[in-house]
């Protein structure tokens, strides 16, 4: 009884499992250097309605939500509110993602539009093999 009841707990907390944003590009930028991960960043609209069902289909999967917090520094930011650095996040489409080095530079093109997760979770790789290629010692 007991061992069901622990693996319900541990399915229940999987499943709930959300992904951990940062509250802001800057601290996003801190945290990145400070763990030696990329940035994913993603730009929204508070009118969008693709950024809800990318926020809330996609973003909700449990593998991408396991994927993005364990090889990203994760953060949302909003195209109206411009609290993240223009020159860098800039975009006619919303949402775009966005996968940034810690000295911000791009690992991939940006990613434009609505992606159901396994799609999406192509470009997450993409981002993550890019990345660890960068931190290869040269030979």
């Amino acid at each position: 009884m007991i061992k069901k009841i622990l693996f319900l707990c541990l399915a229940a907390g999987w499943l709930m499992a959300e992904i951990v944003w940062q509250p802001s590009y800057r601290v996003a930028l801190e945290e990145a250097k400070k763990q030696n991960k990329p940035m994913m960043v993603l730009l929204v609209s508070h009118t969008c309605k693709w950024c809800r069902k990318l926020e809330n289909r996609t973003l909700q999967n449990p593998e991408i939500v396991a994927f993005v917090n364990k090889h990203f520094v994760p953060v949302i930011v909003y195209r109206e509110d411009r609290n993240f650095p223009t020159d860098r996040i800039r975009s006619s489409l919303v949402p775009t993602t966005f996968f940034l080095t810690p000295d911000e530079k791009n690992l991939i093109k940006p990613v434009m539009g609505y992606w159901e997760p396994m799609d999406y979770m192509t470009d997450l790789q993409m981002a993550v093999k890019k990345f660890k290629k960068r931190q290869a010692p040269a030979r």
